[in-house]
This record gives C-alpha cells, structure tokens and sequence, in this order.
C-alpha cells in the first residue's frame, strides 16, 4: 500500500491509508468542507465502510439518487445534478500498483463523475482491489466484478449464471462503459483523493 500512495501521488492523486472501515469513514468525511454539496456514485464499499449511511443521516447537502420511491426521471436528475457536486464519493473497480484507477460502468455518471465534473472526487477502496497492472485488472473486472455484480443485481446475463464475462449483448448487461484514469494534470492535482483501506470491501 505504501508503493502504491508513492505511485498515485506522482500520478497526481492524492492517498490516504485507512487501517479498517472505521479509520476510512473518518478520512472520508473529513474530506468534505462545510456546506458542500456531496454527490455519489453506487458502491458497495460506500455501503459497507458506514460512509453512505453516513452521507444520508449526518446532515450532509446530499445528492441522493438512492432514495426509496424517487421516480426514474428524478433519478436521472440528481444522476445529473451530481455532475456539479462539489464532492463526490465512490468505490474503483480495480486500482494497478502503477496508480491507474481501472472502471466500468452501466449509464457511465459514476465514471463520468471520476474524470470530470466535480470539484473533489473522493475513491475509497479496500485492498482487495490492487492488481498489478492493467491487463491484470481487466481480468479482474470480467472473470469477477462484472459476473459477481450482475449476479447480485439479479440480471439477466450470461455472465450471472455462468460467472465469466462472454462480452455479451443481452439489454441487462451491466458493463458498457470502460475507463482508466492514468493520473492527473498538474493543474488538477489532488482533484482525486484515493483511500485505501486495509480490508476486503466491494466486488
């Protein structure tokens, strides 16, 4: 983990190393400035670090595209809105040791939201999510998160029954929009704080 801080701070991206959730939820929070308008992305590890819980109950300006009951257009609006957010958190797929934030995404807000837009974006990430390089977090994404995650969102997929991404054409896939964030400008540094926490969370 501390290689990796090195690597993403000369990728223009600042770290942080949490030791557990709690430590994560702490740097999270702290990370956003009085009054600020705070997006998100879906997550399971914003789920289970407490930092959505946290962002919904603690009084925050939140942009909630999460909220029971809202109506698909109202969903897509604060998707938008989020676009604007002065912070924004949310979880990475897959991170290389060389620093390199690896995504995919459905409607592609959450990747979207990672490359530009906000004027903070904070991603929090258990260890479970370092791979070596690239290719190797492309294998990552398709022989696990992509399968995993459809499965659990109950879709369709070939990829959910058999477990193993056939770069499928089916209207439920999960998976359409791929991205890698090799670093920053220099004139972004810092736009993007990484969290590393040193336990297992998300897919």
């Amino acid at each position: 983990m501390e290689k990796l801080m090195h690597r993403l701070s000369q990728n223009n991206i600042r770290a942080f190393k949490a030791r557990d959730r709690q430590e994560a939820r702490e740097i999270a929070l702290s990370l956003i400035p009085p009054g600020a308008l705070v997006g998100m992305g879906n997550s399971l590890t914003l789920r289970e670090t407490g930092i959505y819980d946290s962002l919904v109950t603690g009084g925050y300006s939140l942009i909630n595209q999460f909220e029971t009951g809202i109506s698909p257009g109202e969903n897509l609006r604060r998707r938008k809105q989020g676009m604007l957010a002065d912070v924004y958190f949310t979880g990475a797929n897959a991170i290389t040791m060389s620093g390199e934030l690896v995504n995919i995404d459905g409607k592609g807000n959450r990747t979207a939201a990672m490359m530009f837009g906000p004027d903070r974006v904070v991603v929090v990430a258990g260890r479970n999510k370092i791979v070596e390089d690239v290719e190797k977090a492309w294998d990552r994404l398709r022989e696990y998160t992509a399968p995993a995650l459809a499965k659990k969102l109950g879709r369709a997929t070939p990829c959910a029954r058999s477990g193993v991404c056939t770069d499928c054409n089916s209207p439920e896939r999960i998976c359409r929009c791929y991205t890698v964030i090799r670093g920053q400008m220099p004139a972004d540094r810092d736009r993007i704080t990484v969290i590393l926490v040193d336990e297992d969370f998300g897919i």
